[in-house]
């Protein structure tokens, strides 16, 4: 049980320090290169490291076009739309404020859920606890 805590601190420590200086690595990575390339570099890069572990733990990667379109769509969806802009975006400002910009995600989507017609009851007590506490 100890180690399974010690990992899990560890994991968390990981997750904090990682996720916590990615706007700042993203500023000073579109300083040296044009926002696009960098967020491509980045990407096509985390997907080799991703590809490898799993093929390490013995998972299989997708076969077949439906597959790769699929994820394919996925990943322009959320680096694209998400990400690459957000890259984009630090040529113009902080990191600070980026970081914080995209930790109110949550707010707007829940927000913007709740406006879209039929979703009477989608924003209820517990779902603005979650994001209170989020």
């Amino acid at each position: 049980m100890a180690s399974l805590k010690g990992r899990a601190f560890i994991a968390y420590l990981l997750v904090c320090v990682l996720w916590g200086s990615t706007y700042l690595f993203i500023r000073i990575g579109v300083a040296e290169l044009p926002p696009v390339l960098f967020a491509g570099i980045r990407f096509f890069a985390a997907g080799l490291i991703l590809a490898g572990i799993a093929v390490a733990l013995g998972q299989t990667l997708p076969t077949g076009a439906r597959a790769w379109r699929d994820l394919a769509a996925t990943g322009v969806l959320l680096l694209v739309t998400g990400n690459a802009v957000v890259v984009w975006a630090e040529q113009f400002v902080a990191s600070g404020p980026t970081s914080v910009y995209v930790a109110t995600m949550p707010l707007w989507a829940a927000l913007i859920a709740a406006l879209l017609p039929g979703a009477e009851g989608r924003l209820g007590w517990r779902v603005v606890v979650g994001l209170l506490l989020g």
